[in-house]
């Protein structure tokens, strides 16, 4: 029930409604009034173009001069919006302040006029809201109380023109670059929503969303480029959400979202991948082309919280407990990058570029069997072929993709390639082969990761037996509980696992008989040192003693020199890679490999 509150005669507002058949007269005296088709609005309009809840008038006090004005709001306060919008003054509006003479139409045959003034007396007196009444072009009480002109709203005498287009701007409401609603609307919008979750015991939730690294755009590209970036981010973000979802400008570099209908567990879930999916594509600005980071935080209600204050906090808090995240991800890398936002912006840049343009290719290593020279299988290595600077190996560029998560798309590219490559060579008529690719630790952490690759492998159509993954024990030993159920389900998908990079330390060696490996890979700089520092022997024959008791694949990387290969054959290490046996290959040269080694021996 809305409050009513008597106002001096000397400050009164008017609305007068239209339509083809009716016009109401109104004295705005209470709080707010829904107008809408539906006969249960406190103003109800009369055309089926109009939506059943189609507005909101809501009053305001002003602080400095204790007087009140209305502003009207496309929709309810729910959040639901108009089918056809509302205009004022021939201008659509979310929401606006009104002034005396504003002209509003709602996007049908129904039409509005707002009237305040100190001075009703000479015009107007004791006017309550009355009823419909049929319209008459000759209606004399029209014409006694006003006069409506193409450009001017007339008051009684000629001398009271106003001009309808001399209207305030909604300054108070309305973030003044990205027209969106700012915080003092958002919270009056979120204190309806709450009230009525509360009262029909539903669920609704706010998501503060944060672009990452934002001053360092605006520090090194200018303002304007940092203004263009935040009107399209509030463009995809606005184009994300539903009809009754409201997104605000919070801060500088900060969006406030308001869901206020969650029915479903799995609603915000969509909704959020929706949003991110959009704000994640690249952004065009004259030449410069961007992909965003961003950190976010979420509250639900009734869950997270009772009032406005509690949700709004918790979501503040998840969204400094997700950029710690994110720092502390950064830091556990030991990378050699620039650490300056704004280059860690341009390398993120850079590399979705990259995979966009297809400037990202596979090359293959053969692995070989030592004592027989039979081809075991091929390990898929990435490389960036660069317009500019040429082809780049992949410890140039994998830590820059770690840094910036874009090592999330760029791994399921390559083990999406290395798939349909392995299945390509298999429907040619190569023996089968097991294709090896390597495993990022992001990876592994990635909750949607098992997923992913049973798709992919459905999607190529290659069997599981024929798929290698390969996890260094530094990623293993970060997490070592996370790292042992992910291996475990890929092991149950029947995938082959493969521990790389063997012998860099010494806490695997516990820890290996407790994992699904199927392979054990001695780490390169092992097998470069055996020749040269004879007590790393010692290390290699103990690890290929190992895999062979555990009955692994033990292969070594890296082998270069026909020393190496006789002293690891010497050692019971029965397979090997290295350039010794063959350089990384592109797909036509190892296709042309497989080819004239399927009936012959490797030679070294």
């Amino acid at each position: 029930m809305n409050t009513h509150i008597n106002h001096s005669q000397k400050s009164r507002q008017l609305l007068v409604v239209e339509d083809q058949k009716y016009r109401q007269t109104i004295s705005l005296e209470e709080e707010t009034y829904s107008i809408g088709r539906h006969t249960k609005n406190s103003i109800v309009i009369h055309s089926q173009q109009a939506s059943r809840r189609h507005g909101t008038l809501m009053r305001r006090k002003h602080r400095d001069n204790n007087t009140y004005s209305y502003w009207i709001i496309d929709g309810d306060l729910d959040g639901n919006k108009s089918r056809n919008g509302i205009y004022v003054n021939g201008e659509k509006c979310l929401i606006k302040e009104l002034k005396n003479g504003d002209l509003i139409n709602f996007g049908c045959e129904v039409n509005a006029t707002y009237y305040a003034s100190n001075e009703w007396s000479n015009t107007i007196v004791d006017i309550i809201k009355s009823k419909p009444q049929q319209v008459h072009s000759d209606s004399p009480e029209l014409d006694s109380q006003y006069t409506i002109g193409a450009d001017h709203v007339y008051f009684g005498l000629p001398s009271q023109a106003l001009n309808s287009k001399d209207t305030l701007k909604a300054k108070e409401y309305q973030d003044p670059l990205t027209k969106l609603p700012n915080r003092v609307l958002f919270k009056e919008y979120f204190l309806n929503s709450l009230s009525n979750a509360k009262q029909h015991h539903k669920s609704i939730a706010v998501m503060l969303l944060d672009i990452n690294h934002f001053q360092g755009i605006n520090k090194n590209w200018g303002y304007p480029v940092g203004d263009k970036i935040l009107l399209e981010v509030a463009e995809r973000i606005k184009a994300s959400l539903r009809g009754s979802d409201i997104v605000c400008r919070w801060g500088d570099d900060k969006f406030m979202i308001l869901f206020p209908k969650i029915s479903h567990g799995d609603d915000l879930e969509k909704i959020t991948q929706r949003l991110l999916n959009n704000i994640g594509e690249s952004l065009q600005l004259s030449e410069k082309v961007l992909y965003l980071e961003y950190s976010m935080g979420c509250a639900i209600y009734p869950q997270d919280g009772h009032d406005s204050k509690t949700l709004l906090r918790q979501a503040e808090s998840r969204l400094t407990n997700h950029k710690k995240e994110m720092r502390a991800k950064n830091k556990r890398y030991n990378l050699t990058i620039d650490p300056k936002a704004s280059k860690l912006l341009k390398a993120k840049t850079a590399l979705e570029e990259a995979l966009k343009h297809q400037e990202l290719e596979l090359y293959y290593q053969p692995q070989i069997k030592i004592r027989t020279g039979e081809i075991s299988g091929v390990e898929a290595l990435i490389r960036w072929n660069h317009p500019e600077l040429g082809q780049i190996k992949p410890q140039k560029f994998i830590p820059v993709a770690e840094q910036t998560d874009s090592i999330i798309s760029i791994g399921e590219w390559v083990l999406r390639q290395a798939c349909l490559q392995n299945r390509t060579w298999q429907d040619m008529g190569l023996p089968n082969l097991i294709m090896s690719v390597n495993l990022s630790p992001l990876q592994l952490k990635d909750t949607n990761f098992i997923n992913l690759v049973e798709s992919i492998l459905g999607e190529t159509k290659l069997a599981p037996q024929w798929l290698e993954l390969e996890i260094t024990e530094k990623a293993i030993l970060a997490n070592t509980e996370i790292a042992h159920q992910v291996l475990q389900n890929l092991r149950q998908l029947g995938i082959h696992l493969s521990m790389d990079d063997f012998g860099t330390g010494y806490s695997c060696l516990n820890h290996l008989p407790k994992f699904p490996f199927g392979t054990l890979k001695i780490a390169q700089s092992c097998v470069q040192e055996i020749t040269e520092k004879p007590e790393n022997i010692a290390i290699i024959s103990a690890a290929i003693a190992l895999g062979n008791s555990l009955d692994l694949r033990v292969i070594a990387e890296g082998v270069e020199t026909n020393k190496q290969l006789k002293l690891l054959e010497n050692l019971d290490c029965r397979e090997a890679q290295g350039y010794l046996l063959s350089q990384p290959l592109n797909y036509q040269e190892a296709t042309r490999f497989l080819e004239v080694y399927q009936h012959q021996k490797v030679s070294c």
